[in-house]
């Protein structure tokens, strides 16, 4: 099989959320979340229903999962970063996330070449209009994209990602603004609720603020530089994205032992490096000036993830990025020392080791708006994004600009809570190997797939969990968590739809494609599975029909 995903058309995506959301309430196997549309998160560009979403990373790559994301809840989404290295010139080793308590990861920006993440970032923010009339979901301009670019002016300003971010500013004459444009109007007399007058009232703007993330080791001149480019140039909402390396070497290295990750194996020249927090000040302090001067708003976003050696076959590669709850800790140290420095004038938005038990606490401190990856990547999945949600539902506004008193508070507090202490429990697994039929039907696999990539069919009288090749990129979450010695992706019967990967593949599975369907497994395992009936549970089930 590949590790090269293969995006969806409208038409499809449409239809299959239709149909299962007619069948089941969910979207993508996710329970959908009915949000209070009085609920308001503002700031000076933005009035959303939810102060949180996916981080730019694995949940916002595909248009499916940022449909699963805000079916459960989300509502800010940071979409996963481009540049002007994409497609095919992209060399990620895979399995390319590990999550052992705390995360790892050794991707850094989208797998999609630019033209495609375009496409499906515009298929993304149709489907969230879409879904929010049509399935009652929300206010349909109750959520806001949020553009991730990267990794210096010379690449941000190549002609590549330069129409890559005047399209996200206004898509109107793109081609797959017009296609998904027309998909809705002719099919409008098929839907319940969703009009004529909700369609004309779509936007062409698709992201409405932008990150600029940079490699560790930018210069503060160079950051300052992209940073007014965008605002001047560009004229939209800005957020400049830190690395958590401000706190120094020492505090970090302190902050880590005392919680139980001393083992994290740090990168001194990282630190020697990269940005240090006086120019740090000093260009934010320039970059203020400047927003205000042109009327556009500009913060930070906190944290990147933290450049780490690979120690013990985490993952395959010498260095790794780290992330989770120990990176909560890094981030509202670096969030305290800003707004002692500055104050509320500085706007900050979070995003590290976010989960139920910290982000309401966040929020109250005045940060927003908050993203989070790891979790999500974990037991519920997606589903997390709910609980969440029930957090925030009785809030009608809160503070959007930090306060230094809670901030100092926050980090006090959970410098001494043993929750935030490195786990030592392992998984339990079981000691037979991952069938390809019958498993236990646990689900883990189908929660932490950030792409929806494993699902559940009912194959006669049995249900079964199949993988489907086009939406896997072999990041080896699935694996990670799956209580057998196996991996999902490579081990459960998968669906392809290209004859390449299917003929380059060693997995037992089936392909289907206009002309023919051919399958590839033994006469035993077609007895033992009742062949016939998954077979037409393939044929039949909305999402496998592409």
């Amino acid at each position: 099989m590949s590790d090269k995903m293969i995006p969806t058309g409208f038409a499809v995506l449409l239809k299959n959320i239709i149909e299962e959301y007619k069948e089941n309430r969910t979207v993508y196997e996710v329970p959908v979340y009915i949000a209070d549309k009085s609920s308001s998160y503002k700031n000076e560009y933005m009035n959303i229903e939810m102060p949180f979403g996916p981080a730019a990373g694995p949940h916002t790559q595909l248009a499916q999962n940022i449909a699963a994301g805000y079916a459960a809840g989300a509502r800010f989404f940071e979409l996963k970063t481009v540049q002007i290295i994409d497609g095919e010139a992209m060399q990620i080793n895979k399995p390319c996330i590990a999550v052992p308590d705390e995360c790892y990861n050794i991707e850094w920006s989208t797998e999609l070449n630019i033209e495609q993440a375009l496409a499906e970032y515009v298929k993304a923010y149709f489907l969230l209009k879409f879904m929010a009339v049509e399935f009652g979901l929300g206010r349909s301009d109750g959520f806001s994209f949020n553009m991730s670019v990267g990794y210096d002016l010379q690449g941000i300003t190549s002609t590549k990602v330069d129409s890559f971010i005047n399209a996200m500013i206004d898509a109107g004459q793109m081609e797959i603004y017009q296609e998904c444009y027309d998909v809705l109007v002719n099919n409008l007399d098929t839907f319940d609720n969703f009009s004529q007058d909700d369609l004309l009232q779509i936007k062409t703007q698709i992201a409405d603020s932008i990150t600029v993330s940079t490699m560790h080791g930018c210069p503060a001149e160079e950051i300052e530089n992209i940073a007014q480019y965008l605002i001047v140039e560009k004229k939209i909402p800005v957020y400049i994205k830190l690395n958590p390396t401000l706190n120094g070497w020492t505090q970090t290295k302190s902050i880590l032992k005392s919680k139980g990750y001393a083992y994290i194996n740090l990168i001194k020249e990282q630190f020697d490096n990269d940005l240090q927090r006086p120019a740090a000040l000093l260009m934010l302090k320039n970059l203020l000036h400047i927003a205000k001067s042109n009327n556009i708003f500009f913060g930070v976003k906190l944290t990147n993830t933290l450049p780490v050696m690979v120690t013990d076959n985490q993952l395959p590669d010498k260095q790794m990025y780290l992330s989770g709850k120990p990176l909560f800790l890094l981030a509202i140290a670096v969030a305290e020392k800003l707004a002692n420095n500055f104050g509320r004038a500085l706007p900050i938005s979070f995003s590290g080791g976010i989960d139920s038990y910290n982000i309401k606490a966040v929020n109250n401190a005045g940060i927003f708006p908050i993203t989070m990856a790891t979790i999500l990547l974990k037991g519920k999945g997606y589903r997390y994004l709910s609980d969440y949600a029930d957090i925030f539902k009785n809030t009608k506004e809160n503070s959007c600009r930090p306060q230094s008193e809670d901030l100092t508070a926050l980090l006090q507090v959970s410098l001494q809570d043993s929750y935030y202490n490195k786990k030592t429990a392992a998984r339990t697994k079981y000691k037979e190997k991952l069938p390809l039929f019958n498993c236990k039907n646990c689900g883990l696999c189908i929660n932490v797939c950030p792409n929806r990539a494993n699902i559940m069919v009912k194959a006669g009288e049995k249900i079964q969990i199949v993988h489907i090749d086009d939406y896997c990129n072999e990041c080896g979450n699935c694996a990670t968590f799956c209580p057998y010695d196996g991996a999902p992706y490579r081990d459960k019967f998968t669906v392809f739809y290209s004859c390449d990967e299917y003929k380059n593949s060693t997995n037992k599975g089936l392909l289907k494609t206009i002309q023919a369907v051919e399958v590839r497994m033994n006469e035993t395992e077609k007895i033992c599975l009742e062949y016939e009936a998954l077979m037409t549970a393939i044929q039949t089930d909305m999402r496998l029909n592409r």
